[in-house]
């Protein structure tokens, strides 16, 4: 694929939206935002493994996990600079997910998608009762506000822009990711791993660099979320986390380079405002990813794109 108009309008616009947006809405929809553009985060990254590889992982609520702790241990206990923590959480969390990812990114089959939810299942106990590394479920608390050359963060609406500055940088990543030789190998496994080796592709070297590359996108999510709230505790990265992740590219549009961005905005917009429904959030959530797999199977991007080609 090549670079097209509709792309340069899509992020002009999109940068115009994040700008605007805190001068009409309130203090509380900027953080719900601001929480919206950490799940764009991860779920670009995801969209890249799932929506172009095939692969389905269940664990990138661990990464996000793994890159909020580092932040708060290194921050808070060992006095590193944010943006210190923030390299070291992002290196730490890919090296993660090459160890684990070298060996079950080699078999086929579902593998990855069991693994992966249970390295996420043991990730969030072990995060939630290793009291003297991480607080159990007391947490860290105390997390300090992001600086960099000297500028800090303390505030949400400077969290909120921050974090969507970031999230349009790593889109414009994906978008040359997708249109770089890599994407195209990748693309090609997604389409036909057999075909794509015969053709030159090396299909585990590149399975283990774009989950490695995924997780990394969501260790910065999860740093980001630190500074945020001030506060890291496990309960905020459970198995919810990763059922919003996936529906979020369900809803959106998965595989396409849109739907990451447009399925966060609305479901944590929708998450953040079920009221006196709240506790029936993951049924909600179920509905929408059932719902549309069943009557929107390319997601809000795929069906517009479809309806605008006819």
């Amino acid at each position: 694929m090549t670079w097209r108009p509709t792309n340069t309008v899509g992020v002009v616009a999109l940068i115009a939206i994040a700008i605007i947006f805190p001068l009409i809405g309130s203090a509380a929809a900027v953080t719900v935002m601001a929480l919206g553009g950490l799940y764009a985060i991860v779920a670009i990254g995801l969209n890249l493994l799932v929506g172009y590889t095939g692969k389905i992982s269940f664990g990138h609520n661990a990464f996000m996990a793994i890159g909020a702790y580092t932040t708060g241990i290194l921050t808070v206990r060992y006095d590193w600079s944010p943006l210190s923590a923030l390299i070291a959480a992002a290196a730490g969390t890919g090296l993660v997910a090459f160890i684990i990812g070298a060996p079950i990114l080699r078999v086929r089959g579902h593998y990855l998608a069991m693994i992966t939810l249970a390295f996420s299942q043991i990730v969030i106990l072990v995060s939630t009762r290793w009291t003297e590394v991480t607080g159990g479920l007391t947490g860290i608390p105390g997390v300090p506000d992001f600086a960099i050359a000297g500028f800090t963060f303390d505030t949400k609406l400077k969290m909120y822009y921050l974090i969507w500055g970031v999230a349009i940088v790593l889109l414009l990543l994906s978008f040359r990711i997708v249109d770089s030789r890599f994407g195209r190998a990748l693309r090609a496994l997604g389409a036909h791993e057999t075909a794509a080796g015969a053709l030159g592709v090396d299909v585990v070297r590149c399975r283990i660099q774009i989950f490695v590359l995924s997780a990394v996108f969501a260790a910065l999510a999860g740093s980001l979320y630190a500074h945020l709230l001030n506060y890291v505790n496990g309960t905020f990265f459970d198995l919810g986390v990763m059922i919003q992740l996936m529906a979020i590219l369900v809803v959106g549009g998965i595989g396409t380079l849109w739907g990451p961005v447009v399925g966060a905005v609305l479901l944590i917009w929708v998450s953040q405002n079920l009221g006196s429904y709240a506790e029936y959030s993951q049924l909600i959530f179920g509905l929408l990813y059932g719902g549309a797999l069943l009557f929107l199977p390319g997601g809000v991007v795929g069906e517009v794109a479809a309806r605008l080609k006819r």
